[in-house]
């Protein structure tokens, strides 16, 4: 995992089927390319590029690595019209000054979280099998943040986008979501499942156990009796 811009991209290194999870911030595509090739890939080398969500700082070398690799694009369902029209809204704040700001941006710059408009080579349903690439993973719906977010296991390891942050001050339950309760459904779903290590959209890896708290303390706030 490296943070490119203010978030992160992960590489799944496995040859020539070698896999990239997110295209980071807009104007970080060296930082990209230095990753793979300290990696000792080449470009050519990475198959697939998988998007966890398309909001614009997930997506914003995508174009130029889809060119310079080759490589498949694959996106959920649920935001592949999203990614090819270009544009996807703000998801609510679930603090007031995020809400304030999420609000004032859906009224006044709409776009502001849009990628810019791509055609993915490849729609995940639900589930995505990484078998022909010759990894023992998966992509897995793990919608909240947005209606298409989706996460990638490998082993007791998920790279899970913006269903997780991990900033300087601890484990959060993500400032942005479309879908609180959805969100927290995700997440009961990753900490029941075994997994051990989590990779965040933003900030730095962490044990699963280290998000429990968090989760409980959440579901106290948004009051539900579902868990």
């Amino acid at each position: 995992m490296k943070r490119i811009g203010y978030s992160n991209c992960t590489l799944i290194v496995n040859g020539n089927n070698s896999i990239l999870i997110d295209t980071g911030v807009r104007g970080f595509l060296k930082s990209i390319t230095r990753m793979i090739r300290q990696n000792r890939l080449s470009l050519s080398d990475i198959r697939l590029i998988i998007l966890t969500h398309v909001h614009y700082d997930h997506t914003g070398n995508l174009h130029q690595l889809k060119k310079l690799t080759g490589a498949r694009v694959l996106v959920h369902k649920n935001e592949f019209e999203n990614l090819k029209n270009g544009y996807m809204p703000i998801p609510g704040g679930q603090r007031f000054l995020v809400k304030l700001v999420s609000d004032l941006g859906k009224m006044f710059v709409s776009g502001f979280a849009s990628p810019k408009p791509f055609t993915a080579d490849i729609v995940n349903e639900n589930e995505y099998d990484l078998s022909s690439y010759g990894i023992n993973g998966k992509v897995i719906s793990t919608p909240g943040h947005s209606p298409g977010s989706q996460s990638v296991i490998v082993g007791k390891k998920i790279i899970a986008g913006d269903c997780f942050m991990n900033m300087n001050y601890g484990v959060v339950f993500p400032h942005f979501a479309e879908n609180p309760l959805l969100l927290l459904d995700s997440w009961k779903s990753i900490l029941d499942s075994g997994i051990e290590e989590i990779y965040p959209g933003h900030g730095n890896i962490l044990k699963a156990e280290k998000a429990y708290p968090v989760f409980m303390k959440w579901k106290k706030k948004l009051k539900t009796d579902s868990y």
